[in-house]
């Protein structure tokens, strides 16, 4: 008989204690035998790991991993973890139920960016029956990034009748998206009066978005940041903002976070700040992708031939 595989789990800003329950119930489904253990720093013999932003010390005692899970879609931190072994095979979460959850997120601050319902909330909100409803031509979305979370927001946006436009590095169709990929960036952001941004953070996108891109969208034009911070730079949109290039910015993800308090973005009148909670990554989908992707593994199965496979030269 196969010897039980020890699942190592480390998951800092979460409840680590939560997680093991839909883990071992994905697994027994999975028909797999594994045993999942809060990580203490005590050495486990652990031959996969689950993890979000790991103690550094988990690649130092646990010699045996054989692939590390990340729990969520986002592995720029980990990657830049110095402890991380060179060879150690890394996974993400593809979609696992976030991308209903972020595509939400965007449709609600689409409809009151268009539909102007902000008038409507706050402190001192409008009180008129006869308030001008807001008509015309439905504004253009640009999302940049069609990866399985980007799709999928592109796809909800055009449900509700907006012209939607879609960038990625490769070539990608999409039914009812018009696609623009490397070399035509400047085209998709000249054309996007509302910019999503889903893209994740790479040596690529990093501060991809400075001055002179988000120049490129048309005066009055709004952001939407659900991709990672890094990939635009603070300073610059600030100073297009106070200059009115840019109406708004919605910011979910920040390059510090929890965000400090005495940061510009609390304060700014053209900014709303919420505490990356767009795409929440839901237990039991996540449970489930890592369970079939440890079974998977278990069967002989090459991590490079799973879904979510972190290629380290690309950054995802």
């Amino acid at each position: 008989m196969a010897e039980r595989a020890v699942v190592a789990v480390a998951l800092s800003s979460m409840d680590s204690a939560s997680w093991i329950e839909p883990l071992r119930q994905a697994c027994a489904t999975a028909g797999l035998d594994a045993r999942f253990e809060v990580w203490d720093g005590r050495r486990i013999d652990a031959r996969y790991a689950v993890v979000w932003l790991p103690p550094p010390q988990l690649f130092a005692v646990e010699r045996s991993l054989r692939a590390v899970f990340n729990a969520g879609a986002g592995v720029e931190r980990l990657l830049a973890m110095p402890e991380l072994p060179p060879g150690l095979p890394v996974l993400r979460l593809v979609d696992a139920g976030m991308a209903p959850k972020m595509a939400e997120y965007v449709c609600f601050f689409l409809a009151r960016i268009t539909r102007a319902l902000d008038r409507f909330l706050g402190p001192n909100p409008l009180r008129d029956w006869h308030a001008d409803r807001p008509r015309g031509a439905p504004p253009i979305v640009g999302v940049l990034g069609l990866g399985a979370i980007g799709a999928r927001i592109a796809q909800a946006v055009a449900a509700f009748g907006y012209p939607v436009r879609g960038w990625s590095r490769t070539p990608k169709q999409l039914a009812g998206i018009e696609a623009f990929a490397a070399g035509q960036l400047d085209e998709f952001l000249a054309g996007t009066q509302i910019l999503v941004d889903v893209l994740p953070l790479t040596d690529e996108t990093r501060d991809l978005l400075d001055r002179a891109r988000l120049s490129r969208l048309p005066r009055g034009a709004h952001l939407i940041n659900v991709g990672r911070a890094g990939t635009i730079v603070d300073a610059d949109l600030l100073a297009l903002l106070d200059e009115g290039h840019l109406a708004s910015a919605v910011l979910d993800v920040f390059r510090v976070e929890p965000l400090p308090a005495d940061h510009l973005f609390w304060h700014h009148p053209k900014v709303t700040v919420t505490p990356h909670l767009s795409g929440p990554t839901p237990r039991l989908p996540a449970a489930r992708q890592i369970a079939e992707g440890i079974a998977r593994l278990e069967a002989g199965a090459p991590a490079a031939a799973l879904p979510g496979y972190v290629d380290r030269a690309r950054g995802y």
